[in-house]
């Protein structure tokens, strides 16, 4: 495992984004984990935030769609179409196929002032795909971000892995599904766990420590009978005491890297960012340490020729 390591720091203007050295060896790879800053957006969404759909309230849409344009600019697909999903919190998959009826709009005022239909824009919590020239984005403000790419099938994706999705075996079903779906092997397959909140920062109850170990259930959306065991013996928790209790902290990094290696994908093809968004709320927006009242910076990918 690259457990740690110091990402690759690329700026474009006034923008600054990581990338992933297991994926920066290929040339028909495109990815981008934006940080916050250079955008438009003012406080408390400052400065490059990329969604709207913000408990209590939202940044504006031409903010926000000026920052997703910047963001494709960066990565010089200014005109690409870009697909994201409806996050949920799930584990549910959604597969790009350009015959379905897809939203590639996310960078366009049209995305906001055109009418949606189901099909359109996927409730899902991971996105993967096959086909070139299409980028494919998710936001972010603490959970976990993964991103996949198999360059034997030539396979991409990106997961969003919140406790909820991890507690559901996202990163698990993420792999099952490009295998499924598209063929990949998961020895072939490699993977980045990017920029989120970390054990240090991130106090759980009792309550969700039980669902990560089988004594509770969700009450919608319960895990999939095929992920609990591997839900159960990927749980990382670090134990505090302190002077009125204890105190349970949930290690998102390093239970979705279980989660992958259990899925069948080698040590040495996980490379793991471990920047906390909580301790770095200069570089990242943190739903929890800024209270809810805070942005979202994207991920993005695409695969070329």
């Amino acid at each position: 495992m690259q457990e740690g390591v110091t990402l690759i720091e690329q700026s474009w203007e006034e923008l600054s984004y990581l990338q992933f050295h297991l994926f920066a060896q290929f040339s028909n790879l495109t990815h981008g984990i934006f940080t916050r800053q250079g955008g438009y957006s003012e406080e408390p969404y400052r400065s490059l935030n990329t969604s709207t759909s913000i408990k209590g309230g939202g940044d504006s849409v031409d903010n926000v769609v000026r920052n997703r344009q910047l963001t494709l600019r960066a990565l010089a697909m200014p005109d690409s179409p870009c697909i994201t999903l409806w996050q949920v919190h799930g584990a549910t998959i959604a597969a790009f196929e350009p015959q379905d009826e897809w939203r590639t709009d996310w960078a366009y005022h049209s995305y906001y002032h055109q009418s949606w239909t189901p099909p359109s824009i996927r409730q899902a919590d991971a996105l993967i795909t096959r086909h070139s020239n299409v980028a494919i984005a998710l936001s972010f403000a603490d959970c976990v971000p993964i991103v996949f790419y198999d360059p034997v099938q030539r396979v991409i994706g990106i997961a969003h892995g919140g406790w909820r999705g991890t507690a559901r075996g996202i990163a698990a079903a993420t792999v099952a599904a490009m295998r499924e779906q598209f063929g990949s092997r998961p020895q072939n397959i490699l993977a980045g766990i990017g920029p989120a909140i970390g054990e240090c920062c991130y106090e759980i109850t009792e309550a969700v420590r039980a669902i990560f170990l089988g004594e509770q259930e969700f009450d919608i959306m319960p895990t999939a009978e095929r992920w609990r065991g591997l839900v159960r013996d990927s749980a990382t928790f670090f134990v505090r005491p302190t002077p009125d209790a204890t105190a349970i902290y949930l290690n998102l990094w390093e239970t979705n890297r279980k989660q992958l290696l259990m899925a069948g994908l080698a040590a040495e093809h996980i490379e793991v960012a471990a920047l906390c968004t909580g301790c770095n709320t200069g570089r990242f927006f943190s739903h929890r340490k800024e209270n809810s009242k805070t942005g979202r910076f994207p991920v993005i990918m695409a695969l070329h020729g």
